[in-house]
């Protein structure tokens, strides 16, 4: 039997299918019967879908050329 704990700590795998059957049929049997992590998982996957819908913008060209610096930095150390 699955804990609160548990079910937040599997939460994202079991939103993905990632869960062994057994592990996701417990994670079920615990939202079935727990209201606190029914309300948590389902804000998770809100905030999944609403990440998803988002569109990504392309990065500036100050931020290249911050990464290409720190890029360039982590190489010398090495």
């Amino acid at each position: 039997m699955l804990n609160c704990r548990d079910v937040g700590t599997n939460a994202t795998e079991f939103l993905s299918g990632a869960l062994p059957w057994r592990v996701n049929l417990q994670v079920v049997w615990h939202l079935l019967r727990c209201g606190n992590c029914r309300l948590a998982v389902i804000q998770i996957l809100t905030l999944l879908r609403a990440l998803g819908r988002r569109q990504p913008k392309p990065p500036t060209e100050a931020q290249i050329q911050a990464w290409m610096s720190a890029l360039d930095h982590s190489n010398h150390q090495h």
